[in-house]
């Protein structure tokens, strides 16, 4: 289930339903700045490098708000 687009916050992490942790690094003019971590476990992690997409894509690819470090 998409997130509302007010929702979305600089310094939060976010799920997609495929798992990926997507940590928000900006917001401007309606584009999100994010980085993405998925494995399975902390010393399995593969990050990317910053990718960009709008605000109503990343909260409408994002399911859940998740603690730091999940």
């Amino acid at each position: 289930m998409a997130m509302g687009h007010g929702s979305i916050m600089v310094g939060k992490s976010y799920r997609t339903p495929g798992d990926e942790v997507r940590t928000v690094q900006s917001i401007e003019n309606d584009e999100v700045i994010y980085r993405a971590a998925c494995g399975a476990s902390p010393t399995m992690i593969a990050r990317t490098d910053e990718r960009k997409c709008s605000l109503a894509e990343f909260a409408a690819e994002v399911e859940a708000e998740v603690s730091p470090g999940v």
